[in-house]
């Protein structure tokens, strides 16, 4: 009966274990790579409706999702200010005044993103282009000469 007991916990808690894995994706920048390049062609665009707006939004919120720690609180600063930015009254000058202060104070987790992106994921996230990533020699060669020193023969 104990045996029994013991094997059905065993068997919900591994199946608990299995559910959750499943149920968020992979916060890796390989992932979070992946999932920019299917953003790129929306958070790349210029927003100038509102239903486009709302689709930059959702593309920052699915890279939320992915985001690794290193970049995670950052991302979630810059997807807020998107997501404040995408309700703003634009004729309520109290209002856009909050937003201006917002992007001020988002401005250093927008840069820090914009460089993990650059150095991870090769990609300039504020222009959407690729980039080549530095080279780097892996490994060095150095001349060696072949000359031979002339001979005192008399």
């Amino acid at each position: 009966m104990c045996t029994r007991r013991t094997i059905s916990v065993a068997s919900a808690i591994t199946l608990m274990l299995a559910l959750a894995s499943c149920s968020s994706p992979e916060r890796t920048g390989t992932s979070f790579c992946g999932q920019l390049a299917k953003e790129l062609p929306t958070i790349s665009q210029r927003m100038t409706t509102p239903a486009q707006v709302r689709a930059t939004v959702n593309s920052y919120e699915r890279l939320t999702e992915r985001a690794p720690l290193n970049i995670e609180s950052d991302i979630k600063v810059f997807t807020a200010l998107l997501r404040v930015a995408s309700s703003v009254n634009p004729s309520d000058k109290e209002a856009l005044q909050q937003l201006a202060n917002s992007s001020y104070a988002a401005n250093q987790s927008a840069l820090a993103v914009r460089k993990w992106v650059k150095d991870t994921c090769a990609v300039d996230i504020s222009t959407g282009l690729n980039i080549t990533p530095p080279r780097i020699a892996t490994t060095t060669t150095t001349s060696v000469s072949t000359s031979v020193p002339p001979s005192s023969v008399p």
